[in-house]
């Protein structure tokens, strides 16, 4: 027990830095939403272009870990739908829950918590988590909350306009970049290589006292109960759901992981919701129940991450 402490615990000693420098005022939150810029825009990027070019292409491009990681995440949106429509929901707000339900954080706490619980993988299992996340769950959300919208145009209109700026983001770039150097075997110049690796150093830390400042800035909300059902689904079925699909598919020989990788698809299932999920609701006036769920699932997150990595390892 204290071994998973040690990994789980200064992942959230980081968090509550970034909460506690806001909430003192020694950064403001513009000081930090420059910071998180530089994170998303530079830092990550960086290191998912690092990961990409000098791996493997086997490594960062595995099928059998991005099958049942991408059937898990759809299985989730599934779920989540069909679950907050029968509970009544209104359309804006079951939007967003599947969002929260399903949109795990990934970039800022899973890559940290891989890098402490599995230091050699974790450039690798952040590259194949994103290819899925970014090209197949996110812009299915981001079509499900434009829906709700009154937006015109029509439905593969819609489509492609997300997919095309998910394609410019520069983690995407990077991703894509990357697999082109390494497919091409392109050399990296040591310089190079160096300027990269500084770079992606700072993703990490500077990543999670980013998600300490952001749930010490958002508003609040009064939708208590939906929030604890997304955050429930988040936390619990995520996971759950992904040990079943990812141990089916391996006993019926489908696919084959090692143990760690095995665990990583669970691990990476049961992250909290994504840092920019309060982002994406703002277009519905959804920013408190957001911001809720973003609060309730990160905290929750320390409890069941810890019993997931003790089980598992």
């Amino acid at each position: 027990m204290i071994d998973i402490l040690y990994i789980v615990l200064p992942i959230y000693l980081a968090i509550a830095l970034g909460f506690t420098l806001v909430k003192t005022k020694a950064f403001s939150d513009s000081d930090m939403r420059i910071i998180g810029r530089f994170v998303i825009n530079v830092a990550f990027p960086a290191l998912i272009f690092q990961a990409m070019a000098t791996r493997p292409l086997s490594e960062v491009l595995n099928a059998d870990y991005m099958l049942p990681y991408a059937l898990s995440g759809l299985a989730v949106m599934a779920i989540s739908y069909v679950t907050f429509g029968a509970l009544g929901w209104e359309t804006k707000i079951r939007a967003a829950g599947v969002m929260g339900s399903s949109c795990p954080n990934n970039g800022f706490v899973g890559y940290a918590f891989f890098l402490l619980a599995m230091p050699d993988l974790a450039p690798v299992i952040l590259a194949l988590n994103l290819v899925v996340e970014n090209l197949l769950i996110v812009p299915l959300c981001m079509m499900l909350m434009r829906s709700a919208e009154t937006e015109r145009g029509g439905g593969l209109r819609r489509i492609g306009r997300i997919f095309l700026s998910v394609l410019k983001t520069p983690l995407i770039i990077a991703l894509l970049t990357g697999t082109l150097v390494n497919f091409l075997n392109i050399p990296v110049p040591g310089p190079a290589k160096q300027f990269i690796s500084i770079l992606a150093a700072a993703a990490s830390a500077l990543g999670l006292v980013v998600i300490g400042a952001a749930l010490a800035s958002l508003p609040p909300g009064t939708s208590f109960v939906r929030a604890g059902q997304v955050v429930s689904a988040k936390i619990l079925l995520s996971p759950a759901i992904a040990f079943a699909i990812t141990y089916g598919l391996t006993a019926a020989g489908v696919i084959a992981l090692s143990p760690n990788l095995f665990a990583a698809v669970i691990l990476s299932a049961a992250m909290p919701t994504f840092g920019i999920f309060v982002v994406f609701t703002q277009r519905l006036n959804l920013e408190g129940f957001a911001s809720l769920v973003l609060f309730g699932s990160t905290l929750g997150a320390f409890v069941t991450l810890s019993a997931l990595l003790t089980w598992l390892t």
